[in-house]
């Protein structure tokens, strides 16, 4: 009997006292913290784009008043005896506005407006008449704009400074439940502890829109994301949106490659801020070199040094799956 109680104690020791079956590393988080910090920062992401919808919409109701009163304008002063000179601008400042308020309306409706609620909008808009009122409708506008230039700039704070960063890379160890068994994950693959360790796998997993270049030369808008498949493939993939903003397409290519050094596409230069503008290329197994554009030399070293982090990790993760 004495045996039995002191192999008893013993046991204790190994007996797991975790019943969540994760136990954090020092400084890191636990898999439940995780997912609603991401929880959290999704429905930021939500209130940053439906406050971008707002002020789309407000936009556009504006331009559809401007483009009523110009309109207007034009209608009377053809009838009236201002000059021809006079009547003609009238007319062609009506035709831009009205231009420019199509656009707003076909942006809006893009971003995911509801028809319904967005030709409620115009039609309200384009009842307007007195000073007053578009002074009010501008001024919504605008604090819809800040509203949502707000929000935006806080989700990009939080990608850019505090990028939410999976257990894993923070040393968390996973247990198999009550069988005491364990894998440990090392923050080996973050031991870098600077910005572009930090967030750069964050922010090339959620991904963003870059210009593509296509074989012909020509351009198109990509969402484009890279991450590691469970295989320990790195993988592009890209994503096209419809006029009315639905994805319709979407194309998965394994990464080998990163060209950092791409030569700067004809004519780009000319545009504004086209000096400050960076090109890159990724060398996948099925299409070859795909080209991207960058903004500026900071978005450039985001993604190029990002993918280059990806690429030596799958191939670390590789070679460890063969020992």
């Amino acid at each position: 009997m004495q045996y039995c109680r002191v192999n008893n104690h013993s046991n204790t020791q190994y007996r797991n006292t975790n019943p969540s079956g994760v136990t954090p590393a020092a400084g890191g988080k636990t898999v439940g913290r995780w997912l609603k910090e991401r929880k959290e920062k999704k429905k930021e992401e939500t209130r940053a784009q439906n406050a971008q919808l707002h002020a789309a919409v407000s936009v556009a109701g504006v331009a559809a008043a401007i483009a009523a009163i110009a309109a207007a304008t034009a209608a009377s002063s053809g009838s009236s005896s201002k000059d021809q000179e006079a009547a003609r601008t009238d007319m062609a400042v009506a035709s831009a506005a009205t231009l420019v308020a199509a656009q707003c309306v076909e942006a809006a409706e893009a971003m995911g407006a509801e028809r319904d609620h967005l030709a409620s909008v115009v039609s309200s808009a384009v009842n307007v008449r007195s000073s007053g009122d578009i002074m009010t409708l501008t001024a919504a506008a605008a604090t819809a704009l800040r509203g949502a230039a707000t929000l935006k700039a806080r989700a990009l704070k939080d990608v850019w400074n505090i990028a939410a960063v999976i257990p894993a890379e923070k040393g968390v160890t996973v247990s198999n439940g009550s069988n005491g068994s364990s894998r440990s994950h090392s923050g080996e693959i973050m031991a870098d502890d600077n910005f572009l360790g930090i967030c750069s796998r964050e922010l090339l997993a959620r991904g963003c829109e870059l210009l593509k270049r296509t074989r012909k030369d020509d351009l198109h808008w990509k969402i484009v994301s890279v991450y590691i498949n469970r295989t320990n493939q790195v993988i592009l993939k890209m994503k096209s949106r419809h006029v009315a903003g639905t994805i319709t397409k979407k194309k998965k290519n394994v990464v080998i490659d990163v060209i950092k050094d791409m030569p700067a596409w004809p004519g780009r230069h000319l545009l504004e801020g086209g000096d400050c503008r960076r090109y890159f290329g990724l060398k996948t197994i099925l299409r070859g070199v795909v080209e991207f554009e960058c903004r500026n030399q900071r978005e450039h070293e985001v993604w190029t040094e990002g993918v280059s982090r990806l690429l030596s990790l799958a191939a670390e993760k590789s070679y460890r799956h063969k020992i």
